[in-house]
């Protein structure tokens, strides 16, 4: 049940102009360009973290994001943040905290683990998926989380159900491996959580190639 003193949240953002509240640093490692948002691990052994622009923690929330590998290297990922116990806002740069991430890989792979300031758990390790779709083709990634219970869905297939330390925190979004680039193209939050297994946002057909059309509620 969600506590009462954690508000009901409703977030869809597509990127096509400049996102308020996010982090935007021209030649950073998340950056608003050209009507899409790119994010890039640019130093080895460093990720990029960001929090949504969300004021608040959330408990059974559904998040959604729909991202693209658009450079680097084979290798590396993408994913969404949740449970993010801060005390810092993730910038892209800032590399301490205590969050879960729920990642896929550009190489068929999904996995999920949680950070511990300067330390990681496994909570999944990269394991093969035939949910992803590899390379730079887009992925639909939809966590539903409810207390320490968090369910991966990629492209509507649940991949992943592990439970956390945490049963509330702040959402928000990750690329790992160096050098791994991807664009953030849809971001959506629900909370509390409404049910069902779809994404945060509605989909007006079914995914066939990753660009598939889409309405917003």
């Amino acid at each position: 049940m969600s506590d009462a003193s954690l508000p009901d949240v409703s977030v869809d953002e597509t990127f096509t102009t400049v996102p308020d509240g996010w982090p935007n640093t021209s030649g950073g490692p998340a950056r608003h360009v050209e009507g899409v948002y790119e994010l890039e691990s640019q130093h080895a052994n460093r990720f990029v973290a960001v929090t949504a622009p969300i004021p608040t923690a959330l408990r059974d929330v559904v998040v959604s994001a729909r991202f693209h590998k658009s450079g680097g290297p084979p290798g590396g990922g993408y994913g969404l943040m949740v449970r993010d116990q801060g005390p810092d806002v993730h910038d892209g740069t800032q590399q301490g905290g205590r969050f879960v991430v729920l990642e896929v890989g550009d190489q068929g792979t999904v996995g999920v683990w949680q950070h511990e300031e300067n330390w990681w758990k496994d909570l999944l390790p990269w394991t093969p998926s035939t949910a992803v779709r590899p390379a730079s083709a887009a992925n639909d990634l939809t966590v539903r989380a409810r207390g320490t219970e968090l369910t991966f869905l990629v492209n509507d297939v649940q991949v992943a159900h592990v439970y956390a330390w945490f049963d509330h925190g702040r959402v928000g979004v990750f690329v790992g491996g160096d050098g791994n680039q991807a664009v953030l193209e849809r971001f959506a939050v629900r909370s509390p959580d409404p049910g069902g297994s779809g994404p945060a946002w509605s989909v007006a057909a079914r995914p066939q190639d990753g660009n598939e059309s889409l309405q917003t509620n």
